[in-house]
């Protein structure tokens, strides 16, 4: 199947599921529901260069602002999702935009400036700043699994679904394994994709076994901006439409 035949098959069909709310911020059920609260978490750490950087946030910026990803949003039985970005590496999460609503295409607008901002920022320093003994960026990825999954929890919305999505190139090296924090997540309801930086088969293996779980859960590759941006766009659609996940999974690997 193509992915444009995916995408029209999938389009508005929109998971409401049971009417249980996956949880947020105490009193969030009673003040504002979203379809769907997605957090992403950006690899900062050693192996990421310049390069991947800039492919992580511009194709980020890129796929917010497209008309595929609004369509989906407006779509939901709400309208509207909670989003917020954070970067990670072993004992850093630098924020890079924080709980916020996209409803509109002006809030989306909004969302992808923000993003865009973080190209200026000096990662290393970042990293050095509060660190008394500064071993390096290492790539702690349960850790950045169990930060994304207390950022859900603690949401200022109540959610009808809950994701994660990892974004990245390396292999945990740092404590436990990255699927003992993946677990933990699934267990809470929350769904984990993945998006490897680059076009290595381990490593896209290595998220498959490790990062990636929950009901539909996939993991993409992407290597330039062109296609982390398209890679992006349909990732965050399948994140709010239902039957993407499941019928795209495979394709959107390759």
């Amino acid at each position: 199947m193509s992915l444009a035949a995916v995408w029209r098959r999938a389009s508005f069909a929109i998971l409401i599921g049971a009417s249980a709310l996956l949880p947020g911020s105490a009193g969030a059920a009673d003040s504002i529901v979203t379809d769907a609260n997605l957090v992403t978490g950006l690899d900062i750490s050693d192996s990421v260069s310049a390069e991947y950087l800039r492919l992580e946030l511009e194709g980020m910026a890129h796929a917010i602002s497209s008309p595929e990803f609004l369509a989906a949003v407006q779509a939901g039985q709400s309208g509207r999702i909670g989003f917020a970005v954070f970067a990670w590496h072993h004992n850093q999460f630098p924020q890079v935009v924080s709980w916020t609503l996209i409803a509109s295409e002006q809030d989306a607008r909004t969302v992808a400036r923000a993003i865009e901002a973080r190209l200026l920022v000096d990662v290393e320093g970042e990293g050095r700043r509060s660190e008394v003994f500064y071993a390096g960026r290492l790539t702690d990825l349960s850790q950045a699994i169990d930060h994304a999954a207390l950022m859900l929890q603690t949401a200022p919305y109540a959610a009808r679904r809950a994701v994660i999505n990892i974004i990245g190139n390396g292999e945990d090296n740092v404590g436990e394994d990255a699927q003992a924090a993946r677990d933990r997540a699934v267990e809470k309801g929350i769904i984990v994709n993945g998006v490897v930086l680059g076009t290595d088969p381990a490593m896209l293996d290595y998220y498959r076994r490790e990062i990636v779980g929950g009901p539909g859960a996939f993991v993409m590759w992407a290597s330039n901006i062109a296609v982390m941006s398209d890679v992006m766009a349909r990732k965050f659609q399948s994140d709010i439409v239902l039957d993407m996940r499941t019928d795209a999974a495979t394709e959107l690997n390759h």
